[in-house]
């Protein structure tokens, strides 16, 4: 689709819908991420902040600065995506992993006792702090005489994150959350092993100990690459609420990519409300929305 020669409307209210077709397909092109004619209303409503912030008249300037600027095409993203995120969200997937998979991977890694996963559109970091948070107390179950000092029991445990957004891993990389994004039902004895209660000005804060900060690694990643810069493979990956933002095409390219990276006996986590793309021979389902690699 060409580009509009003239100036649209000065009401920054407003948008054409051709206008919106090129954010789509710009979008599309960036980041994979499929938007309907159904989420022209959403996205006029998200991106009028960031015309007002920027000082522009119109959409049609604020398109053709995201045409040409990688980090405001970002920052565009995160505007009309979702972050709603906490601890343990759709905790039966921690239990699942807590119960069923770290004694399974604990049997299976035996001989490396190493410990690797993925936290794939890690948004932030509530996720992958959850994960490292359940694969301590997974060990320390299995372990329970081991070095009180050592939370991960004489496992080597490496979790990376990944997001495209720089804004939220820098967010997620700080470990400092409010206190309302813990379960109001994780028992007292958790909160205190891994987490500390702000004081002060930090009253209503928490920060995720730095042993859990240690082995997790924050990195800006696109999904919409053709290779994933990854030279060893993970034994979990979780990648929740992020699909369903993509078309099948997009989801076929990033489940070839999870398949790709998972070990041979590895699992992969989706969101409650996502599903394998129809006639997927890569993945079998083992649980509520997770699916071990074939």
């Amino acid at each position: 689709m060409a580009e509009p020669e003239q100036q649209f409307n000065q009401d920054t209210e407003r948008m054409s819908d051709e206008l919106f077709q090129l954010f789509a397909g710009l979008i599309y092109d960036f980041a994979g991420i499929h938007l309907s004619s159904q989420k022209k209303v959403l996205v006029v409503s998200r991106l009028q902040k960031r015309l007002i912030a920027l000082g522009l008249h119109n959409y049609h300037e604020y398109y053709k600065l995201v045409k040409t600027d990688e980090d405001e095409r970002v920052i565009m993203l995160n505007s009309i995506t979702t972050n709603t995120t906490k601890f343990f969200r759709e905790n039966h997937h921690f239990e699942f992993l807590r119960d069923t998979l770290i004694p399974e991977l604990v049997q299976s890694r035996r001989a490396s006792r190493e410990l690797r996963i993925w936290s794939a559109g890690c948004s932030t970091g509530e996720e992958p702090y959850s994960i490292a948070v359940t694969v301590c107390e997974g060990l320390r179950e299995l372990f329970p005489n081991a070095d009180p000092a050592d939370p991960y029991c004489g496992w080597d445990v490496r979790i990376l994150a990944s997001d495209i957004s720089t804004k939220v891993l820098g967010i997620a990389q700080q470990g400092v959350y409010h206190a309302d994004q813990i379960p109001a039902g994780l028992p007292p004895e958790l909160l205190q092993r891994y987490f500390l209660k702000g004081r002060g000005e930090s009253v209503g804060k928490i920060r995720v100990k730095p042993f859990l900060q240690q082995v997790i690694r924050f990195r800006r990643l696109n999904f919409k690459e053709s290779n994933y810069p990854f030279s060893r493979h993970f034994d979990l990956i979780f990648c929740r609420n992020v699909m369903i933002y993509f078309d099948d095409a997009m989801k076929n390219h990033v489940f070839s990519k999870f398949h790709q990276h998972l070990a041979p006996d590895g699992h992969l986590f989706l969101g409650h409300s996502e599903t394998m793309t129809a006639g997927n021979s890569k993945f079998r389902p083992v649980h509520i929305t997770v699916y071990r690699r074939q």
